[in-house]
């Protein structure tokens, strides 16, 4: 009898060695998080990017139990950021946002010198909001539509310039993109920051933008600028009177995303909790409304349709850069 007793308490403990790692797992998820979660956010306080990460780790905080806490870390485009995420630990209490520029343009301006690997250093959470940029022209320019734009364009080779945020920026190649698909041809003219791209429109120091939809639209509405178009494949809700460039130029689509990941390694559990929290926020009615008053909507996914996305939009600015010969200034 000893040694029967002796026999089941050995198989015992043998099974509960073998089950003991998938109980620690399973009980590490459902007791995450624990404490607050770090967001790194790789741009400035205050942007389209910040807010959306704000709105977004507001609903995570109340559907999670715990703080969802922003941390701005600007720089390089948002490459400082985003390497600040892939460095961090992959215990799920720091995440942090990516956007076009990170996950789209940045590796082909930037190449070896990245400072992380786009597609090997994170875990995806999912995509969280797309906005288009908005082709404003200013007023001095006599087209009122996109067909008479492209018209003055081609008419007059070199004549006009336009603004952008910086080189390399989603402002930037929309124009450069739009170049190539109608052959016209006009002067970059690099500003410091969004908000003196719009100015220099709207006093007519450029002629013509591309910049994210949120910051020229009040002057649209205003009658400063020509509204002509959108870079979106379909129009924006907050706008449904701008045609999409797609129409008069098939397969033009380029729009500022953006979306959430973990640095590699964060335990799956963790990582599909927080898709799933992610996916229910975006489709809050709230949240809804709040993206679209920003000229914004949101795109609720799963963190392998955001790789997917990230492969194709890194694929797609380099057509663009390699046929504009767009290279950073040193």
């Amino acid at each position: 009898m000893t040694k029967a007793i002796d026999r089941r308490t050995v198989l015992g403990l043998a099974a509960g060695t073998i089950a003991a790692p998938l109980l620690g797992t399973e009980g590490f998820a459902q007791s995450y998080p624990a404490r607050p979660v770090t967001c790194i956010v790789p741009f400035g306080a205050g942007g389209s990017t910040d807010v959306i990460g704000r709105i977004v780790c507001e609903k995570l905080t109340q559907r999670l139990g715990q703080s969802f806490v922003i941390e701005n870390r600007a720089g390089a485009g948002g490459n400082v950021g985003v390497a600040a995420i892939a460095r961090a630990q992959p215990d799920g209490y720091t995440i942090g946002m990516t956007t076009i520029s990170t996950h789209g343009i940045n590796p082909n301006l930037f190449g070896e010198r990245l400072p992380f690997k786009p597609m090997d250093d994170f875990e995806f959470i999912g995509l969280s909001s797309s906005q288009p940029n908005f082709l404003c022209i200013h007023p001095s320019i006599p087209a009122n539509n996109l067909v008479e734009l492209i018209a003055y364009l081609r008419a007059n080779p070199g004549k006009e310039n336009f603004g952008s945020s910086g080189i390399g920026t989603s402002i930037h190649l929309s124009a450069e993109l739009f170049m190539q698909l109608t052959g016209t041809r006009m002067t970059h003219v690099p500003f410091r920051s969004s908000a003196a791209l719009v100015q220099g429109l709207i006093t007519g120091e450029v002629k013509l933008s591309f910049d994210n939809f949120t910051s020229p639209f009040p002057h649209y509405k205003a009658g400063s600028i020509r509204g002509i178009a959108v870079t979106s494949a379909t129009r924006a809700a907050i706008a449904p009177e701008i045609p999409p460039l797609n129409d008069t130029l098939p397969g033009f689509d380029i729009t500022s995303w953006n979306g959430f990941v973990a640095p590699k390694g964060t335990p799956k559990e963790i990582v599909e909790a927080l898709e799933k929290a992610q996916m229910e926020a975006l489709k809050d009615a709230a949240v809804v409304k709040r993206f679209e008053e920003m000229g914004a909507a949101a795109i609720p996914s799963t963190g392998a349709e955001m790789r997917q996305k990230a492969v194709i939009e890194i694929a797609k600015f380099k057509t663009i850069i390699e046929k504009g010969n767009i290279k950073l200034q040193n």
